[in-house]
C-alpha cells in the first residue's frame, strides 16, 4: 500500500518553484540539475512509496534494457556503475521480505548456490585486489549483481503472472520499437546528452538487442491477431540487424526445441509464414539500403556466412572468432600448467585474453566465453555454483514449458544466455547479467503462487 499525496496549495506552489528552479539550473549546469532532480525524487518516494526497493528492480531492468551499455556506464561512485547500486539496494531493502520465499524448495537452492559462489568471489577479491586493484572487484561485479533474482522473485509473487506477463510484455514492446530505431542511431546519438564516459543511446551497438529480441519473438508468438505477426515481423528484422553468430545460433535452437517440446506450435505456423513474408519482403525492398551492426546490408545471406565461420569457413567475423579460438585454448594451458588452476583458478584482474587491446591501454581481459572465464577466475570451486545457477533456470523454464507453452520466451532467454555465454563476454557487462537474472527472477516468483517450482 502507497500513502495518497494529498498536498496543500503552499505545497503546491513550492513544489511548482522547485520545478521552475530545476528548469533554468538545467539551462546553467545540466549535471547539478540531475543531481537536484535525483534528490528531490528520491525524497518523495522515501516519504510516500513504502515499497521503494521495487525501483531498485525496474529502474536497471528498463535502463540497461533500452540504453545497454551507456546506462550501465553512469557511475555513482566510480568505479561503482548506478544500476549495481540500485540492484544491491533493492536487494538488502527488501531483505526480510523476500527471505520468507525461502520456504520454497527452488528458492533455496538458488540461495545456496549464489551463497557458495559469493563466498568464493569475496575470496578472491581479498587474495587478488593488492595485486591489481579495482580490476578484482570490478571482474566479480557479476556475482553480485545475481543476487537481484530474489528482489525480483519477490515482485514476480507480488504481481502474480498475469501482471508479470503484462509488465514483460510492455518492456518487449517498447524495446522492440527502439531497436526498429536503428538505422536511425546516428541522428539519435548525435542529440543526446553525454552521461558518463559516453552518449549512452547506442541502441544495439553491443549485444542488447538481440540478447531481448529472441524471447521477445516468442513472447509475440504467443499472442494473437496484429500484435503477434508485427511483433514476430519485427523481432525478425532486428535480428537480422544485429548480424552475430551468437544471436542466430541460439535464436535457431530456441526454434527448433520450442517445437520439439511442443508440437502443437505447429498451429502458429501460420503467424510465422505471415511474418516471414512480412521480413522477406522488407529485405527485398530495403535490405541493401539499411546496414546492420557489422556495416552490411541485412539480408539472409549474411545469416548463412556468417554461421559458415563456424565451421572454418570465410565470412564476417571469421576473423574474429579465429582469435577467440586461439585464446581460448592458450587459457586453457595457462589454468593447467597452474597446480592449483584447475580448482582454485588464476584469480581476479588478469588480462585473459592475450593482450588484445581496443585502444591505447584499453585491454579487453575477457576471453569472450564465460564457461572458460569463470573456471579460469574461480576454478572449480566457482564454476560449478555457476553452472548449477544457469542449469537450475533452465530446467524449471524447460518443465514449465511442457505443460505452458505460454512461459517460451523464458525458456528462450535461457537459450539465449547459455549461446551467448559461449561467445561473448556475458556476465561482464549488466546489461545482460541484470536483465537476464530480473527477468528470470520475476517469472520464476510469478510461478511460485502455483507452487509448481
Amino acid at each position: 500500500m502507497t500513502r495518497t499525496l494529498n498536498l496543500s496549495f503552499n505545497q503546491n506552489i513550492f513544489l511548482f518553484l522547485i520545478a521552475i528552479s530545476t528548469g533554468v539550473l538545467t539551462a546553467i549546469n545540466p549535471g547539478l540539475s540531475l543531481l537536484v532532480i535525483a534528490l528531490i525524487s528520491i525524497t518523495i518516494l522515501i516519504l510516500y512509496e513504502k515499497n521503494i526497493w521495487k525501483y531498485g528492480v525496474f529502474i536497471p531492468l528498463l535502463g540497461l534494457s533500452l540504453w545497454s551499455y551507456g546506462f550501465n556506464n553512469i557511475p555513482l561512485i566510480r568505479p561503482l556503475p548506478l544500476v549495481d547500486a540500485l540492484a544491491w539496494f533493492a536487494v538488502l531493502s527488501s531483505l526480510p521480505l523476500w527471505w520468507k520465499l525461502t520456504k520454497f524448495p527452488l528458492v533455496k537452492k538458488f540461495l545456496v548456490l549464489l551463497t557458495l559462489l559469493t563466498v568464493v568471489a569475496i575470496i578472491r577479491i581479498i587474495i587478488d585486489t593488492p595485486k591489481y586493484g579495482l580490476l578484482a572487484p570490478r571482474d566479480a561485479l557479476f556475482v553480485f549483481e545475481l543476487w537481484t533474482i530474489f528482489p525480483a522473485m519477490l515482485l514476480g509473487y507480488k504481481y502474480g503472472e498475469k501482471k508479470v506477463e503484462k509488465l514483460i510484455g510492455i518492456l518487449f514492446i517498447i524495446s522492440t520499437f527502439w531497436f526498429l530505431l536503428y538505422p536511425l542511431r546516428e541522428f539519435i546519438i548525435a542529440i543526446s546528452p553525454i552521461v558518463g564516459i559516453q552518449r549512452p543511446v547506442p541502441l544495439f551497438t553491443f549485444t542488447t538487442a538481440g540478447f531481448l529480441s529472441i524471447p521477445a519473438f516468442f513472447w509475440f508468438l504467443n499472442r494473437k491477431g496484429l500484435l503477434g505477426i508485427l511483433g514476430t515481423s519485427a523481432t525478425l528484422i532486428i535480428i537480422l540487424m544485429v548480424q552475430s553468430r551468437g544471436v542466430y545460433t541460439a535464436f535457431f535452437l530456441s526454434l527448433i526445441l520450442s517445437f520439439l517440446i511442443r508440437p502443437a506450435l505447429i498451429k502458429k505456423l501460420k503467424y510465422l509464414v505471415i511474418s516471414g513474408i512480412i521480413v522477406f519482403s522488407f529485405v527485398l525492398i530495403l535490405g541493401n539500403a539499411i546496414t546492420g551492426r557489422l556495416g552490411l546490408g541485412i539480408g539472409f545471406n549474411t545469416i548463412i556466412e556468417q554461421l559458415a565461420t563456424l565451421i572454418g569457413r570465410e565470412g564476417p567475423g571469421a576473423g574474429s572468432f579465429q582469435f577467440r579460438l586461439i585464446a581460448w585454448l592458450s587459457l586453457i594451458n595457462q589454468v593447467l600448467n597452474n597446480p592449483l588452476g584447475p580448482f582454485i583458478g588464476l584469480g581476479l584482474g588478469k588480462d585473459l585474453f592475450l593482450d588484445f587491446m581496443v585502444g591505447p591501454d584499453v585491454y579487453v581481459r575477457k576471453p569472450h566465453n564465460d564457461f572458460l572465464e569463470i573456471w579460469a577466475r574461480f576454478g572449480i570451486v566457482g564454476l560449478l555454483p555457476w553452472l548449477g545457477i544457469l542449469m537450475l533456470s533452465f530446467k524449471t523454464s524447460l518443465n514449465r514449458t511442457i505443460k505452458n507453452p505460454d512461459n517460451l520466451w523464458v525458456l528462450a532467454l535461457q537459450i539465449t544466455l547459455l549461446v551467448t555465454a559461449i561467445g561473448q563476454p556475458a556476465m561482464a557487462f549488466a546489461y545482460i547479467t541484470i536483465v537476464w537474472v530480473s527477468l528470470t527472477g520475476l517469472w520464476i516468483g510469478s510461478q511460485l503462487r502455483f507452487r509448481v517450482v
